[in-house]
């Protein structure tokens, strides 16, 4: 009896998770975090630039289109707090310039214990051709096959 209580809590919170997930994904999509933007050439930095194209979970399964030598930017909503978190394998042609967590800004006040963010990704594109970039937010403890969403993205490089 005990171990039914205990899988239907941890389901209730897997299912309320993958909620607020959604939630957060759907607020930054009409917030205009969507849709990849620029694409013009970035300096040499490790931080994007206003030029470089930003996707969201809005663009996951798209295709879209770079030069060899761009960089662009993923932003996806994060809660490590949770034990969920991000996993990222960029193709061949693509390279991790950096990844971080970043909290949420401007913060709450007071600081709200367990509150998500949003983790970034600055790519590189190397080579042409047809690049993919996919990604699995899961709990590592249960494996990607239990992700609570994935993330897309085909990049068509010249």
């Amino acid at each position: 009896m005990e171990t039914r209580r205990t899988t239907g809590a941890r389901s209730l919170r897997a299912v309320a998770l993958t909620a607020a997930f959604v939630v957060v994904a759907a607020a930054l999509a009409a917030c205009g975090g969507g849709s990849g933007t620029g694409g013009g050439s970035i300096a040499d930095t490790s931080s994007p630039s206003p030029q470089a194209a930003v996707y969201t979970a809005s663009d996951s399964g798209t295709t879209v289109k770079a030069l060899v030598g761009e960089r662009f930017t993923i932003r996806l909503a994060e809660n490590p707090s949770t034990g969920y978190k991000w996993a990222m394998k960029l193709g061949p042609g693509l390279k991790l310039v950096s990844g971080s967590f970043e909290q949420p800004s401007p913060s709450p006040s007071p600081p709200v214990v367990g509150a998500g963010g949003m983790h970034v990704w600055l790519v590189e594109v190397e080579t042409p051709g047809t690049l993919s970039v996919n990604g699995a937010y899961y709990r590592p403890w249960e494996g990607a096959d239990k992700s609570a969403a994935h993330f897309t993205l085909t990049v068509q490089a010249q």
